[in-house]
């Protein structure tokens, strides 16, 4: 298999802003063309961008390229504005192996996982916050001890605290050094914290430093939505400072 194909991949962190799918092989399509490739502009991030470049579209609006051995970015995008065809990227990860909110970015495919026997696992609070919105439920996960909870040597969650959500969780794979900050970092390129519905931003900052303390030797860092070039921990950190100055104006 060369790299520029996905074949049979397990989803690991492909929501992990809220929930983890666990180890069970899927087959994805084989084929694919480049970002701007044959199936035209429609589909494509209106907003921000693909997680990188190159990616390999293989499907209107999924893309995936290798990061590392065994190691998948995928970007998918969907239309946040209805009627006005604005697509906005989120991204996720991909693991091979025998192996984090409750937004609708992050557990939106729990169902499809469900339907072909790929189980899920998600922190006790998400599940409790996807239950109370009426959202698809994943399985909690009952090892979680100190905020942390590993899957596998492979793999390890971690809950920094408040943040974009109450429940935010953010994904370490030690093999490859990658850290999945999910929606609870920015990408360099985003210009705010985003939506802040559900953020407890006094928290969020002391949430962010405890990340970066704890995984201070990643490689790449993934963020929700938009590059993962950078250094999307201190970008949010910084956007950070200036939103409480917003706040006051």
């Amino acid at each position: 298999m060369t790299n520029d194909y996905l074949t049979r991949r397990s989803f690991l962190a492909g929501s992990v802003c809220a929930c983890v799918p666990l180890t069970r092989s899927l087959a994805l399509a084989a084929t694919s063309v480049a970002s701007t490739g044959s199936l035209g502009s429609d589909g494509l991030p209106s907003l921000l961008e693909l997680g990188t470049e190159p990616m390999k579209r293989i499907g209107q609006t999924v893309w995936v390229c290798r990061l590392a051995p065994s190691l998948w970015l995928h970007t998918t995008t969907a239309i946040i504005a209805e009627g006005e065809g604005v697509y906005f990227p989120a991204n996720g990860l991909i693991l091979e192996s025998k192996a984090t909110h409750f937004h609708r970015d992050r557990t939106g495919g729990i169902p499809a996982l469900q339907a072909a026997g790929i189980p899920t696992v998600a922190h006790p609070l998400t599940c409790e916050l996807a239950r109370s919105h009426g959202t698809a439920v994943p399985t909690s996960a009952v090892n979680f001890i100190q905020d942390t909870a590993r899957l596998s040597a492979a793999c390890e969650l971690f809950f920094p605290g408040a943040g974009h959500t109450r429940d935010n969780i953010v994904v370490w794979l030690p093999h490859q050094r990658v850290l999945f900050g999910g929606c609870f970092l920015k990408s360099v390129t985003s210009p705010d914290l985003g939506n802040l519905a559900d953020a407890v931003v006094a928290d969020w900052a002391g949430s962010a430093q405890r990340v970066r303390a704890r995984y201070p030797a990643g490689k790449i860092t993934v963020p929700g939505h938009g590059t993962i070039s950078g250094d999307p921990v201190g970008h949010t950190l910084a956007l950070l400072v200036k939103e409480p100055a917003k706040s006051a104006a």
